[in-house]
């Protein structure tokens, strides 16, 4: 039983984190949803490959970082295209883990603003 207050700084982090993870897998869940259909996979996992690849040239490092994810994404989009079961499942999968990961960093949050009052 930790009552005790919480810093405001690991307060805003576990909001943030909370927000952003649940916004990020429900937008997995939807790419997800609509590479169901090889063709848009195909075309959004291309744009998702080159946008990807743009951002390899960025100029600082979270711009490469991000960069390397867009493109790991359009990659999977892409494969997703031929063989749809395993990569549904993995962006599925992963789509589920950020929404429970959201969904703990929010409860956190929530606690932490009750042992403030």
């Amino acid at each position: 039983m930790d009552n005790y207050p919480v810093d405001s700084g690991d307060l805003r982090g576990r909001g943030t984190k909370g927000v952003i993870s649940v916004v990020g897998g429900v937008g997995v869940l939807v790419v997800s949803a609509l590479f169901a259909s090889p063709i848009l996979a195909g075309i959004i996992g291309g744009g998702l490959a080159l946008l990807g690849l743009s951002g390899l040239f960025g100029k600082t490092k979270t711009d490469r970082t991000t960069g390397g994810v867009v493109l790991i994404a359009g990659g999977i989009g892409l494969a997703s295209a031929f063989l749809h079961g395993p990569f549904h499942f993995l962006l599925t999968l992963g789509g589920v883990a950020l929404l429970g990961y959201g969904a703990w960093n929010i409860f956190k949050f929530i606690k932490g603003l009750r042992n403030r009052a």
